[in-house]
């Protein structure tokens, strides 16, 4: 009965440590976010608990006479929990089926080796402690009564000692995993899960390797593996600490890795910001000296109309050769004057001078370019932030368009509107359907250096995240459409005075 209850409370703790490991790092499906908690407890609950007092199972253990009497056998019933286990979360449990694998992964390897370190351990204190009973026994300090007595109370509280430490050691792992896991699983890209995986598999392949040696009975005789290697009660707890510590710390290298990446792509997008920002100021500086160079030469272009209309009224009549000259002077104005017209006034300086920029590279390119463009002042979005998106949207468009042959139809055509508190960006592109590839809903490069390429995607997710918005791609017949969502601020603006 004692054992029965000891069970009980065993499978009861495993369960719950499992809950525990995946709380936070995966999240139910949204149909089993009432129940699944308890679903996936009572599962591995009673599973394990199951093949302990399955009938059939011991059927099918006595199949064959070595069967009980080998330990390697019980690798059964720990795949027949794990798959179980697995087919569980898979049903309940959103995110790569990899993940899952990885996760319950990480909980039977921490389970079995933290099981085996404290074994050695508590198998050498009990022996000793066993010994030390004999020897009572023989200097008769002890009748035979009492040491049985002694032995079944030592038994019984060695095995909850054991089971405690088990447990709470386990929980101590998976909350230095959990401390380090700071990248959420479903978040994860299937080569960083491999990676992390690499740890748990070794784990697990020599805690199927001590349980194929750990003992093998033969009549009456008991091979065990301490008997036969003595040092492998120092052995076993030191390759289960370099395994339980090669789990964690894995979490905590790859944390760094996405760390250092993040900063690295963040300096790449600070850089451009910066590059973007310097060629605003160039063009409006280009801008304002042009403004200021037209306003010279006008003066003297009026002074010399003045001039020669002067002189021609005092003659009584303007002749032919004037007004030629006339004309042309006030053609070389015209077009001094448009060279300095802004094609496309959005109300905003900087992107006023993205749009006519772009506007005037496809006019060299020989790409039509048209749309309309209003800058969301009211929304509080910052006009650098949505230069970024412009620039970035509008440069991918622009080579995608240079891809195509040089006879096809070029175009872009751009859209910015207000919906409710929420601000669109469309472009639409004509573009070349072999040169873009999709996998997993993510394109994939064309460009012989893979690390510069999605930059552009990149900075303007980075806006987007910032916005607490979207950004969503997809192809209409022979055009490529970015679409971007941006969210405004005033509700945002207002909450802060209340």
């Amino acid at each position: 009965m004692k054992d029965f209850v000891l069970d009980l409370v065993e499978y009861s703790v495993r369960a719950a440590l499992l809950l525990y490991l995946c709380k936070d790092i995966i999240l139910l499906k949204e149909k089993y976010r009432s129940v699944g908690k308890v679903l996936f407890f009572l599962q591995a609950f009673l599973i394990s608990f199951w093949l302990s007092y399955s009938q059939w199972i011991n059927k099918l253990m006595s199949k064959d006479a070595d069967m009980e009497n080998n330990s390697s056998y019980s690798i059964i019933s720990l795949i027949l929990i794990f798959v179980c286990s697995y087919a569980a979360m898979d049903i309940l449990y959103q995110g790569k089926r990899l993940a899952k694998l990885y996760l319950l992964l990480v909980y039977y390897t921490v389970k079995e080796l933290v099981r085996f370190g404290l074994h050695s351990i508590w198998s050498l204190t009990t022996t000793a402690c066993y010994r030390y009973l004999g020897d009572q026994v023989v200097t008769e300090k002890i009748d035979i009564d009492r040491y049985f007595i002694l032995s079944e109370r030592l038994q019984f509280w060695s095995l909850i000692v054991y089971g405690a430490a088990t447990a709470g050691l386990m929980f101590l792992v998976f909350r230095l995993f959990k401390r380090y896991q700071t990248v959420p699983v479903t978040e994860m890209s299937r080569e960083g899960i491999r990676f992390l995986m690499l740890m748990p598999v070794i784990g697990t392949i020599i805690d199927a390797s001590w349980r194929i040696l750990l003992f093998y009975q033969k009549g009456t005789v008991i091979e065990s593996l301490y008997d036969r290697h003595a040092s492998m009660y120092i052995v076993i707890p030191v390759i289960s600490v370099l395994c339980l510590t090669g789990i964690v710390f894995s979490c905590k290298i790859y944390a760094e890795l996405m760390r250092s990446e993040e900063q690295k792509n963040s300096l790449i997008f600070y850089k451009q910001q910066l590059t973007d920002m310097t060629e605003h100021v160039k063009e409006l500086e280009q801008l304002y000296d042009g403004i200021r160079g037209m306003r010279h030469d006008i003066n003297n272009y009026v002074a010399d109309m003045e001039q020669l209309l002067q002189v021609e009224s005092d003659k009584g009549q303007i002749s032919r050769q004037v007004q030629s000259e006339a004309r042309g002077y006030l053609r070389n104005m015209q077009s001094a004057v448009s060279a300095l017209t802004l094609r496309f006034s959005t109300g905003n300086p900087v992107t006023d001078v993205i749009l006519n920029r772009k506007g005037h590279i496809c006019a060299q390119e020989g790409i039509a370019f048209d749309g309309e463009f209003l800058y969301p002042a009211g929304f509080m979005i910052e006009a650098f932030d949505l230069g970024i998106v412009l620039n970035n949207a509008l440069d991918n468009a622009i080579e995608a368009c240079r891809k195509l042959p040089d006879n096809s139809f070029r175009e872009i055509r751009f859209r910015g509107y207000e919906k409710g508190r929420m601000f669109f960006l469309v472009i639409e592109n004509t573009y070349d359907q072999t040169a873009v590839k999709r996998k997993d809903g993510k394109l994939l490069t064309t460009k012989e250096d893979e690390f510069l390429h999605g930059l552009g995607m990149s900075n303007i997710g980075n806006c987007v995240e910032k916005y607490y918005g979207t950004m969503q791609f997809e192809t209409r017949q022979e055009k490529f459409v970015l679409t971007v969502m941006l969210q405004g601020r005033q509700a945002d603006a207002v909450n802060m005075y209340l």
